[in-house]
């Protein structure tokens, strides 16, 4: 007798189709990836939220570098109003932040918020009860060493404004144009950054008219950084 031909039926207790196990993993690894992006992110914000001193605090402990505690001090310059470089710039955090040990990083956070300093302490292992004190005493680092990281803040911050200006840098000149809670002189600048293309636009058909516009961009350039730096000693350095 032949065999039949037909397809045979599935039987109750026959088990469904079902996805790979490679794939179940590969699904649930991308989920994994983008909570954990998001936790980072959030944990960007939290900073942000957060002093000077107690960021550097929360970065040393969870054993973070410098480029984590300059990222969340360029957003904490950028006002409201440019959201899509605070938004560009928390996702740049987020991605500095992926690898730092969650659970600490949770309780630090939490413990910042709530200032508790027991639990503070026993995180970051220092004798006082106040950490504050901790970083006023020089445990992080001593006062000529503030002084002076505050300093070449001060000059690199004119130096990137300055040639972000100039060279006509989007980003860079919302971020200045957006600075909260410093008055200036938004059209004087506008003006001052005018005067610079201008010089450099300048053609000279002689050796005279070429001295001319070379001390004339000079000035204007001089003019330019002279307003910048003193809007940058006009924010705070914790700001």
């Amino acid at each position: 007798m032949l065999a039949s031909s037909r397809p045979k039926l599935r039987t109750l207790n026959s088990p469904l189709p079902t996805t790979s196990d490679a794939d179940l993993e590969a699904k649930k690894s991308r989920n994994e990836l983008k909570r954990e992006a998001k936790r980072a992110v959030k944990w960007g914000m939290d900073l942000a939220s957060f002093s000077a001193p107690q960021i550097k605090r929360i970065l040393r402990v969870a054993s973070l570098d410098q480029v984590v505690f300059e990222a969340v001090m360029l957003v904490k310059r950028l006002g409201p109003d440019v959201r899509e470089g605070r938004r560009r710039q928390f996702n740049y955090i987020g991605k500095l932040l992926r690898d730092v040990d969650p659970e600490l990083m949770d309780r630090l956070v939490k413990a910042t918020k709530d200032s508790d300093y027991k639990e503070l302490q026993a995180l970051t292992g220092l004798g006082s009860d106040d950490p504050e004190d901790d970083d006023e005493d020089g445990l992080v680092e001593s006062e000529s060493e503030e002084n002076q990281e505050e300093s070449n803040w001060h000059d690199e911050q004119v130096t990137r404004w300055f040639d972000g200006l100039i060279s006509k840098d989007i980003e860079i000149t919302n971020e200045i144009y957006s600075v909260q809670g410093v008055e200036f002189d938004r059209q004087e600048l506008r003006k001052l950054v005018r005067r610079v293309h201008i010089t450099q636009e300048m053609k000279a058909e002689n050796e005279e008219e070429e001295k001319k516009i070379e001390t004339a961009t000079v000035g204007a350039k001089k003019a330019l950084t002279r307003f910048l730096r003193g809007l940058t000693k006009r924010i705070p350095y914790e700001y």
